[in-house]
């Protein structure tokens, strides 16, 4: 069936909007100004990812990122695309405070600065343990010990990380702890002979990068 002029015409226009309506949706220009949430499809190696097929340039607090994040990108009027991060899904390992299992021979009274906890967040893409509290050792320690039991493989780094905590002080002893966290899921404490022996640590401020 031939169709007649007017019908043809309705057809173009109908294609010719259409048409102008994805272009639009590709142009940043065109869309103006907003912000949404996008998919990410690739991951350039100039600080760029690819989501909704456009490029957007990565927030420095945009690190690591993959296929398959879910992110909040915005645009300007003129044109300019940035990714500002991804945004926390339900799996995501953010939790909270959670007591430390201490190995035999270490308590978690020093109540002036809380029980011994860590919790496991979301940083700069990457995933991070943090500490607070502080821990007994029931005698000095003197030498490098194992304070801890093994936390869960979740909060277990890929390599050993190593951190600063503060200790008991005085004329004859330095207030700074020298700490470990072994990929077993260990945490060490190092000590030195008398009269630097220690007796306390402090854990608030004290974090790890898996």
């Amino acid at each position: 069936m031939t169709k007649s002029p007017h019908a043809s015409a309705r057809d173009l226009a109908w294609a010719v909007a259409q048409r102008a309506k994805r272009v639009g949706e590709q142009s940043a220009k065109v869309r103006g100004a907003d912000w949404r949430t996008a998919i990410v499809t690739a991951v350039g190696t100039d600080g760029t990812v690819t989501a909704d097929g456009l490029k957007w340039r990565r927030m420095d607090t945009y690190q690591a990122p993959l296929v398959g994040d879910v992110i909040a990108v915005s645009q300007s009027s003129s044109g300019s695309l940035l990714a500002w991060g991804r945004t926390a899904g339900a799996g995501d390992p953010v939790g909270a405070w959670t007591a430390i299992p201490l190995a035999s021979g270490f308590t978690s009274t020093h109540t002036v600065f809380g029980p011994a906890q860590y919790r496991i967040l979301t940083a700069y893409g990457g995933t991070r343990v943090e500490l607070r509290g502080s821990v007994d050792c029931t005698s000095s320690v003197t030498a490098q010990t194992a304070w801890s039991s093994a936390l869960p493989a979740a909060a277990r780094p890929s390599v050993a990380r190593t951190f600063l905590g503060r200790r008991n002080y005085s004329t004859d002893t330095k207030g700074v702890a020298v700490l470990e966290m072994a990929t077993s899921g260990v945490m060490n404490v190092f000590g030195s002979a008398s009269p630097s022996q220690t007796d306390w640590f402090a854990l608030d401020g004290c974090h790890y990068d898996l």
